[in-house]
């Protein structure tokens, strides 16, 4: 008699792969040039948000333990208040990442046209390369959660290389004078902080993500809550670096 091979599940690297790649995307590519308007000042929302982002780690570890099952933020709501809320729950965690794959395609095609330069002018183009990849990704993802964490493993080691670089290597060809003027906003440094944190706030949208294969992952009460806060510590601390030595190698002026 034939026995079936147990099904394959993600470990710890895998589940805190999906964590930091799905937070490091867009937005710490983007970010820095949004930010330039504001000045150093920016650093304080970072680590605000930071923060933020370790204590809302620390309860979706915390529900992990207490209840993995698939689904995460769904599943959570579900258990504790019904069918009806945990629909409305999934329903709008749906519309919030439907919505965040077509501004990543966006800045997807926007860089990639750096190197294909018809991207920049064609618009058919560019839309068909954006959604030709966000179908790519689909598929894989929907052809095993291996897969998908397995090119989750790759892209995420791809994009971090780069970023390590710059995060670190830059802090060592910083100048003070690209820095500019601590607050340059204009506004009060209340306002500045939280027009800025609202900015680096969408950079931590995805550290929920181990929660939501739970039960297609190794010892899912061990390893998620450990993924998901390591995860969200090491993208904290590569945005708040990054955005250093951005600020400190290029002029506020010409990075804005």
């Amino acid at each position: 008699m034939r026995t079936q091979s147990p099904r394959r599940r993600l470990g710890f690297w895998m589940a805190s792969a999906l964590v930091v790649g799905n937070m490091i995307g867009s937005g710490v590519f983007l970010l820095p040039s949004s930010l330039a308007e504001y000045g150093p000042i920016s650093l304080i929302a970072w680590v605000f948000t930071s923060l933020g982002a370790v204590l809302l780690a620390l309860v979706f570890a915390r529900l992990a333990r207490a209840y993995p099952r698939t689904g995460g933020p769904y599943a959570y709501a579900r258990q504790a208040f019904g069918d009806f809320v945990g629909f409305q729950t999934a329903w709008g965690y749906w519309i919030a990442v439907w919505a965040g794959n077509a501004a990543i395609a966006v800045a997807f095609v926007g860089y990639l046209a750096h190197f294909w330069h018809a991207l920049a002018t064609e618009r058919a183009l560019a839309a068909v390369v954006g959604i030709a990849v966000i179908w790519l990704l689909t598929g894989v993802n929907a052809y095993g959660v291996r897969q998908g964490g397995a090119v989750q493993v790759v892209t995420t080691v791809v994009k971090l290389v780069p970023l390590l670089l710059i995060a670190v290597g830059g802090l060592f060809f910083i100048k003070s004078a690209n820095f500019g003027p601590f607050n340059g906003s204009g506004e009060g440094a209340f306002s500045a902080v939280t027009a800025a944190a609202a900015l680096t706030l969408w950079s931590f949208i995805g550290l929920e993500s181990a929660t939501v294969p739970a039960e297609d992952v190794e010892n899912p009460e061990k390893t998620i809550p450990r993924a998901t806060i390591a995860g969200t510590a090491v993208t904290a601390l590569i945005y708040i670096l990054g955005t250093v030595a951005v600020l400190g190698l290029v002029p506020a002026a010409a990075l804005a």
